[in-house]
């Protein structure tokens, strides 16, 4: 019986071009700006008025609520970020086009360099607007520090969209659950369609080569991860309010001297892309 591929990969085993490393490598980054994400997300949720800083489904819900209601602060305060995020995102693909044109090797690392350059600004104003654990909308800092996180959120969503291969967002997750709902459905037809000929063991052995079943793992890891630094931006703000930032902050220092050593995105993909 012939088996039918359920993505261009499955026969081949994995998507022709990318470097075994370089998918690896790309996973990893995707996990670990999804981290920094969620983290960064908590610490906005929890101090400025539970901003959803890359919840643009929500804020535009929540802005279509107030213009219901005729609540106009309310409409500014969900509004905003709306616009920033798309104006960060739009920036990204811009720089990074404008990066490539100019032969960088490493346009990703200059992305991740602004995105820190916001949450340094972010954890210095808002520090000193604190009250009470909270930056008070009544502060002209909070929307400044509104800006600041939803424009890093909008400039990390230009960066890693393909990991392996697989596109994956690393700033919101509702399209990730349902990209693993399709994975796992195509995985379990797959499986059901080997069950046939082959014993468990030996379909076991051989899913790796499945690109399905690799997209479930890849999305597995970035939404887990997404879960795992919301908790502990969550844990490590209540000890360190917005020092806490200090942490994505480390982990885009080390995204950028990856990128920088080892780019994570090759050429051909970034012009397909572009």
């Amino acid at each position: 019986m012939q088996r039918i591929a359920t993505y261009p990969s499955d026969v081949a085993g994995r998507p022709q071009g990318i470097a075994p490393s370089l998918a690896g490598e790309q996973g990893w980054a995707a996990q670990l700006l999804a981290w920094a994400a969620a983290f960064s997300d908590a610490i906005g949720f929890l101090v400025l008025e539970q901003l959803g800083a890359s919840f643009m489904s929500g804020n535009s819900m929540a802005m279509g609520v107030a213009l219901g209601r005729m609540a106009w602060p309310a409409v500014v305060q969900r509004g905003l970020p709306i616009l920033v995020f798309f104006l960060g995102n739009l920036l990204g693909f811009l720089v990074l086009t404008q990066v490539r044109r100019r032969g960088m090797r490493s346009p990703f690392a200059v992305i991740f360099g602004l995105e820190a350059v916001c949450l340094l600004a972010l954890l210095l104003l808002g520090t000193h607007a604190l009250q009470g654990g909270v930056i008070p909308p009544s502060s002209g800092i909070f929307y400044v520090c509104v800006v600041l996180l939803t424009l890093a959120m909008g400039l990390q969503t230009a960066t890693v969209r393909r990991a392996g291969g697989q596109s994956v967002r690393t700033t919101f997750v509702t399209g990730v659950l349902s990209d693993w709902a399709q994975a796992l459905t195509q995985y379990l037809s797959w499986w059901r369609q080997q069950s046939i000929e082959r014993q468990r063991r030996e379909i076991v052995r051989t899913s790796m080569q499945q690109a399905s079943f690799r997209r479930l793992l890849l999305l597995a890891g970035v939404w887990g991860s997404y879960l795992v630094g919301a908790i502990c931006g969550s844990a490590l703000e209540l000890r360190l309010a917005l020092w806490a930032l200090v942490f994505p902050l480390c982990v885009l220092a080390v995204l950028i001297v990856i990128d920088v050593l080892r780019p994570l995105q090759q050429p051909e993909a970034s012009i397909s892309q572009g």
